[in-house]
């Protein structure tokens, strides 16, 4: 079992129209000024790999002209401290002058670019990464929600996003794949478990569930008039060329990423189903186990899971840790092909309201990683680890020896 962490990257750097904030996360929690000291602690709870992602937007801030000058710090600290990076390319952002974002006609060329420019530099550095994270979230938060841009709505919107998205990882992996093959592609989805009492709804839960696999559906070349989804993006505006690029391009995804939060993950549907209302249920390791299973009968494998923790007070951090690394290790010694966990974040992270938010930054800190956060009187994030770093050391780092646990 693979052990992970990771440092939350979302950036979002368009400024919301009402509250003028953008969402960097690295800004928003100090990581630009203080990464040597995020990763040094990092390396003494014993992780020896780190989802690590790089901000697009200010590496390419115009179109042709790349900045490394800060992911050549960022690197070299990564490699003084051990820590073997799993590159994550796109965490829902593009650069402020691509014209509509994700919706640009030339994204998938956009994108290409950026990942060859990034591993002609690095590529000696990196065994692993991630083309994009959770595509689900781009397209659900872009396409069908209007909350980031191109800010579009409804499935006409989604599907546009989609479509746009996938032909962008698509081409980049082919592109990897060809120039740099030694490279591991670990994909990365926001997975989910829809559930509901009323069989009226049903059709809901179906849709909703489905669309959580309709992206590994879509990079494996699965999706033809007997997918389940066919006729909803056929509707929404995809042509059947749309569908036949797909199949023609389909690749060998090396490994699949399933992310889980048991707070988060899993939703009762009831109500009207014309407007139907997901309200949230806590999943634990039953419905892991579920999701996991799903995953490995439709695809098989290697699963990793990709990002996991829990929020609220240490004590149930430990709790989840502790359940759910033991819970996947059984998994994988009953026969799951699951060779790696991640616990995501490392460090306390800022929730994505801060965005269009009005309160101070410190009012959306999220409590889940084993680095804490605490804002000092001097307006800066103190950083210190928590008892759950201890735990977590207790099982990375055999006792009395200091190597970490592969």
């Amino acid at each position: 079992m693979m052990f992970i962490t990771g440092i939350e990257d979302t950036f979002v750097a368009n400024q919301d129209a009402f509250s003028n904030r953008s969402l960097d996360e690295y800004e928003l929690t100090g990581h630009y000024a203080q990464f040597e000291t995020d990763l040094q602690m990092i390396a003494s709870v014993g992780f020896p790999k780190i989802r690590y992602g790089i901000p697009w937007y200010l590496v390419h801030p115009e179109p042709k002209r790349f900045d490394w000058s800060w992911v050549d710090r960022a690197m070299d600290a990564l490699q003084q401290n051990n820590l073997d990076p799993i590159i994550d390319f796109i965490h829902y952002g593009t650069p402020l002058w691509m014209d509509n974002a994700f919706c640009n006609a030339d994204f998938p060329a956009y994108m290409v670019e950026y990942v060859h420019a990034f591993l002609e530099r690095y590529g000696k550095r990196v065994s692993m990464y991630t083309p994009m994270n959770e595509p689900f979230i781009t397209q659900e938060f872009c396409g069908r929600k209007a909350l980031w841009p191109p800010y579009l709505s409804g499935m006409d919107g989604f599907a546009k996003i989609t479509l746009s998205t996938m032909r962008g990882v698509v081409q980049s992996v082919e592109m990897v794949k060809k120039e740099f093959p030694q490279l591991f592609a670990l994909h990365v989805e926001a997975s989910g478990l829809f559930l509901c009492a009323d069989s009226a709804l049903q059709p809901v839960v179906d849709r909703e569930n489905e669309l959580r696999f309709f992206n590994y559906d879509l990079l494996l070349g699965r999706v033809d008039e007997t997918h389940p989804l066919f006729s909803t993006f056929r509707k929404a505006g995809w042509s059947n060329a749309d569908f036949g690029w797909f199949r023609d391009h389909a690749l060998a995804i090396d490994g699949f990423g399933v992310n889980y939060y048991p707070q988060l993950s899993v939703y009762r549907i009831q109500g009207d189903p014309s407007h139907p209302e997901f309200v949230g249920v806590y999943g634990g390791l039953e419905y892991l186990e579920k999701l996991l299973a799903q995953y490995q009968q439709r695809y098989g494998g290697p699963l990793f899971l990709t990002e996991t923790s829990i929020n609220g007070p240490v004590e149930h951090q430990v709790r989840w840790w502790k359940e759910s690394t033991q819970f996947c290790q059984s998994l994988a010694q009953k026969g799951m092909d699951l060779r790696g966990y991640t616990w995501f974040p490392a460090m306390d992270l800022i929730n994505w309201d801060y965005r269009t938010g009005n309160l101070p930054l410190e009012r959306y800190r999220e409590p889940m990683g084993f680095i804490q956060l605490s804002m000092d009187a001097g307006r800066q994030w103190a950083r210190r680890l928590s008892p759950l770093a201890e735990e977590m050391k207790r099982k990375l780092l055999p006792s009395g020896k200091g190597e970490r646990r592969r």
